[in-house]
């Protein structure tokens, strides 16, 4: 376990975007003896349940959730928060901002993850856009309702959901690379449950997941990687994210 342990926090707009899009990051804080908190903005009611189409909003409400739970699990986090902002539009409010503010005072994280590229030139990118412009602006470093500032001692975004971006003159390569080697099966294990994926699936999205951590790792000379965009411009791979 690692003698400077840190509080990680990853924020993201469905329950599932934490696994399909940083998993092997998370399990590998988790690994390394770091309090890690996952949250998701929505229940994720517009995504991935199309195998619970007809059924009682509070049964999807409940089955997403114990599907995420499952896939928490996996990767080793016990504290998976739940917000309830609605998805497919995921708006931005002034309220929820606040809300999500306050979550950050309480955890206070020394670093901040969205499971999510921001598409601040595009604008794009749907929830999964909103949610991690919502991770820049939320107001944590200000007193609110008898909260203490905090202030992450770095904030991260991944490139693993960023094709609308590769498609902008403006579009940044990543500079910094998670050597995900020894946790890519926990990742893929955590999608296959978030999902609730049948066993016919299973190896397709293995192949998926595993060809797009390899494309990664080899812009960084290693097997395995999740992307990631610095303040800093210099391309390096890392075993975690500090």
């Amino acid at each position: 376990m690692a003698t400077d342990k840190m509080k990680v926090m990853i924020v993201g707009a469905h329950p599932s975007d934490p696994f399909a899009n940083v998993g092997g990051t998370v399990a590998k804080h988790v690994k390394r003896g770091d309090d890690v908190t996952l949250v998701t903005l929505t229940y994720g009611l517009e995504v991935h349940t199309e195998y619970l189409i007809g059924r009682p909003e509070a049964e999807i409400r409940d089955t997403v959730r114990q599907k995420a739970m499952e896939a928490a699990a996996i990767v080793g986090v016990e504290d998976f928060r739940f917000l309830d902002f609605g998805d497919t539009p995921l708006v931005a409010t002034r309220e929820n901002l606040l809300v999500l503010g306050e979550l950050i005072q309480g955890v206070r994280p020394d670093v901040l993850i969205s499971a999510h590229y921001p598409f601040r030139e595009t604008q794009q990118g749907g929830d999964h856009g909103v949610a991690a412009r919502m991770v820049e602006t939320a107001p944590s470093w200000r007193y609110h309702n008898g909260k203490e500032p905090h202030r992450p001692k770095s904030i991260w975004f991944p490139y693993t959901d960023n094709l609308l971006a590769l498609r902008h003159p403006l579009y940044r390569v990543p500079d910094t690379y998670v050597n995900i080697a020894d946790t890519l099966d926990q990742k893929i294990e955590a999608c296959i449950a978030t999902w609730n994926l049948p066993p016919e699936k299973h190896a397709g999205i293995g192949d998926l997941l595993r060809g797009m951590a390899a494309e990664h790792g080899r812009a960084a000379g290693i097997e395995y990687a999740e992307p990631f965009e610095s303040p800093w411009l210099e391309r390096t791979a890392v075993e975690y994210l500090s």
